[in-house]
């Protein structure tokens, strides 16, 4: 890392530390301006200013002089007035975690990525997450330019009262079964309390596009996420050709001004190959590699003297390796979940426990007593007034109000919660990858903002 990087990522832990209960290596979510939420934010700050001045989005932009570093600061400000934005990239990299790519670029294996960070026409520094650090979460927070209390979306698994049981919300059906609702049952486009940021680029006049995967053209996440704008769907089959399509696509649009546009580009092969063999293992090493070697050819070459174009590489989460043996399984604790009226939702590292009325200390008081040398709990009362999902004193909605669960089981370091309820609930758990959590490999994630 360049030192300006180090100064960053001091200064971010510094400010972002959580209490000493958490564990070392917590990291608090932030939604003032460090954090992945803000990059949305920047993004509408510099293509439809007007939206933010009429506080339609919930959070500030990215501003990284909370840091109270100068230099950093000054690094900031000089990719952004290098010349006139026309065309702004948000390139989001599944599981790309901050110290994952810091630990493979120190191994000389991303030369593209080390090149553009060493490079001082840009700009390089660690985010937060959100929390949970999840993609579910995090995606929406992309989208919306808000907050999980604000949006709602708190997880893979949520308790929707309204839909009478616990809802995955990547398959987007009942998370105890294999089938998926239909809109009359769930409809994905009405499901989010908050209007995305396609919707204010588009009222002023900004050409908006998502280059995604082309599985996921029409699915509930990307509807939910793109609801009643008119973002076109391009879908591409592998990374190499998302990136060349992105590059094609940004060439052939004019640079004199008379045109702006947003494009999203989301890729999600790292964190697959997390999921199944765990960060930083060969496997994973050599699809950042891969990416690398992509991002490099198709965009960080192939762009060069397009000066109008800003690029935003960032990642939703971080993981981390699970242990097998540092699993908490809450159906042997028959005196726990008889206090539950649904089974645990959110997510393996962080568990939303939904209570019968008055059981809250009990159940609290069980935790403590059997797990509470590896986990922490909070009442979703201390959780909101810490600012885990939101800004402190932002009101919470309806929904996120219904789904975040009555107490929260928080690991304090590797360790994981799971409920048996099916007989796929029970399956082997290796050393794989997972996220979800407050750690910093979790949390951290890279702000890579380039010029051309």
């Amino acid at each position: 890392m360049s030192s300006l990087n180090e100064i960053a990522e001091n200064a971010l832990l510094q400010r972002q530390r959580l209490p000493e209960a958490f564990g070392a290596e917590a990291v608090r979510p932030s939604y003032d301006g460090l954090g992945l939420v803000n990059v949305p934010a920047l993004v509408l700050q510099l293509l439809a200013p007007a939206t933010l001045l009429d506080k339609a989005v919930s959070v500030p932009p990215v501003n990284p002089a909370l840091l109270d570093c100068p230099e950093v600061t000054a690094a900031f400000k000089r990719v952004l007035e290098q010349g006139p934005i026309n065309h702004v990239v948000l390139l989001l990299i599944d599981a790309m975690g901050y110290d994952q790519i810091n630990g493979v670029m120190a191994t000389g294996d991303l030369p593209g990525l080390s090149q553009m960070v060493q490079n001082p026409a840009n700009f390089f520094m660690p985010l937060t997450s959100v929390y949970p650090s999840t993609t579910t979460t995090a995606l929406t927070s992309v989208a919306t330019a808000s907050t999980p209390q604000t949006h709602g979306i708190m997880g893979t698994v949520n308790r929707m009262p309204e839909m009478g049981s616990l809802v995955n919300l990547i398959s987007f059906g009942p998370a105890v079964g294999s089938k998926s609702y239909t809109p009359q049952q769930l409809n994905p486009d009405t499901l989010l309390p908050v209007p995305n940021i396609y919707q204010p680029l588009e009222a002023e006049g900004v050409v908006c596009e998502q280059i995604n995967f082309y599985a996921f053209e029409n699915s509930s996440i990307s509807r939910f996420t793109t609801a009643n704008s008119t973002a076109k769907f391009i879908s591409y089959r592998t990374p190499a050709t998302a990136f060349a399509t992105l590059r094609e696509r940004l060439l052939s649009k004019p640079s004199d001004g008379s045109l702006k546009s947003f494009t999203y580009c989301y890729v999600d092969t790292l964190d697959a190959v997390g999921h199944r063999d765990g960060p930083l293992t060969p496997n994973y090493q050599a699809e950042l590699a891969a990416l690398d070697f992509s991002l490099n050819r198709e965009l960080f070459q192939g762009l060069k003297g397009r000066s109008d174009l800003l690029l935003f590489v960032v990642a939703d989460h971080g993981q981390r390796t699970v242990d097998p043996q540092k699993v908490a399984w809450l159906h042997e604790h028959p005196e726990l979940t008889r206090l539950f009226v649904a089974p645990m939702g959110g997510e393996r590292r962080v568990a939303y426990l939904y209570l019968k009325a008055g059981t809250l200390e009990t159940a609290r008081r069980y935790i403590d007593s059997h797990f509470g040398e590896h986990f922490l709990t909070l009442s979703k009362v201390e959780a909101l007034e810490m600012g885990l999902f939101g800004l402190p004193g932002q009101a919470i909605s309806s929904q996120a109000d219904d789904r975040i669960g009555d107490l929260l089981m928080i690991p304090r370091r590797e360790w994981i919660t799971r409920q048996f309820v099916t007989a796929t609930d029970k399956g082997p758990i290796g050393r794989d990858g997972v996220h979800g959590g407050l750690s910093r490999a979790e949390m951290l994630i890279p702000l890579l903002m380039a010029r051309f």
